[in-house]
């Protein structure tokens, strides 16, 4: 062989080999997908570079775009952008507008949330209003009445407690000087006499019925008027009413009265409060006033606290977010040949370079090597 044609093959033989070893290498960070193994020994360089490292580089890669690129700084100063602020404007103008225009009700947005959300809802605000009654009434139940009733009330009540007595002996002796105490003295004296014996029947050969029932009616006037009188009904009416105080509830009423009285109570606080139509009620009829003052200034307001609240928890938010997690478990959940496609795609020209490249210096290398070799 002379000596061009020395020169020439090992120009060409050196480019082949460096040009298809840039190739295979470019090939080896993906192929193969799966470890390959002859007669149970694993082939190296199976499987390939970036299949064999794909867990530790979506790791570190969830890392990187974290830590580096998307860091709560980074969404703050996006949050607290113009374009933001407008575009959170906007959105709360269109809310605003569908609300008003379409007249839409807290139920709507409860069912837009969850199907059925607003029945819930309401079956859970009635269970939850009848277990507080039910509650409130065993409390209630073996409570005393003077500790239900408040302590001004209680002395108000004391105070017309103690006037009772007065008032009883004034309605006592309007009742026996009136006609009616008169004629009820007869029919009982004629009752009594009649009923008595020959004894008591000898009374009207000396006495009159009618003298008989108004001297009654005289002695009856003066013993309520005893000042006697006065005490021993004081004493009983005070007595008593001490009694019914420290009485408890259950003392009046039975354990199936309670359950029945609470069952009509929650109907009616039900049927009054009727959450139902509450949650049907379009929002800008709960109050129109209020409604025309949060569209005019209240979104400003909204808008503002809602940037301020994103912006100061934005850490605990992508804390709570995970995102490193997030983008490991979207990069895992790729396949292979989706990854291999999307690389390629991207780094493309820069592949085709980089193997022109190896063919380019294989073939200078083969030169100097040609060169060396007649030189020799």
């Amino acid at each position: 062989m002379n000596t061009v044609g020395l020169i020439i093959f090992m120009v060409v033989t050196g480019s082949l080999i460096a040009g298809f070893t840039n190739m295979l290498a470019i090939r080896m960070l993906f192929r193969p997908y799966e470890a390959k193994y002859i007669f149970g020994i694993k082939l190296p360089f199976s499987p390939g570079v970036i299949p064999s490292r794909r867990s530790e580089a979506s790791t570190k890669l969830g890392k990187i775009i974290t830590g580096h690129l998307l860091t709560p700084d980074v969404f703050i100063n996006k949050v607290k952008s113009p374009e933001t602020d407008r575009f959170i404007m906007n959105f709360i103008d269109r809310q605003i507008a569908t609300i008003e225009e379409e007249k839409l009700s807290i139920g709507y947005f409860l069912e837009r949330l969850h199907p059925g959300l607003s029945e819930k809802v309401i079956s859970g605000f009635n269970q939850e209003l009848e277990n507080k009654i039910s509650e409130e009434s065993d409390r209630l139940y073996t409570s005393r009445i003077e500790d239900l009733v408040p302590r001004d009330a209680m002395h108000t009540i004391d105070m017309k407690v103690m006037q009772f007595q007065p008032e009883i002996i004034r309605k006592l002796e309007a009742y026996m000087t009136s006609d009616k105490g008169y004629e009820d003295l007869y029919i009982m004296t004629d009752e009594f006499i009649e009923k008595r014996g020959r004894v008591a029947k000898s009374l009207k050969y000396f006495m009159t019925k009618e003298n008989i029932a108004l001297n009654i009616q005289k002695e009856l006037v003066k013993l309520i008027n005893h000042p006697k009188m006065f005490e021993i009904m004081e004493r009983f009416i005070m007595e008593e009413y001490t009694k019914v105080k420290g009485r408890t509830v259950n003392d009046f009423l039975s354990e199936d009265d309670k359950e029945e009285l609470v069952s009509s109570i929650s109907s009616v606080l039900e049927e009054r409060i009727d959450i139902r139509s509450l949650l049907d009620r379009p929002i800008i009829e709960f109050n129109k006033e209020y409604f025309i003052s949060f569209k005019e200034r209240g979104k400003y307001r909204l808008k503002d606290n809602t940037i301020d609240y994103l912006a100061h928890n934005m850490g605990r938010i992508m804390d709570k977010l995970q995102l490193a997690e997030v983008i490991k478990k979207q990069i895992d959940s790729f396949e292979l040949a989706h990854i291999e496609n999307l690389v390629m795609e991207v780094a493309k020209k820069e592949f085709q370079m980089i193997t022109l490249l190896g063919f380019i210096l294989g073939a200078v290398i083969g030169l100097f090597q040609g060169i060396v070799v007649v030189l020799l």
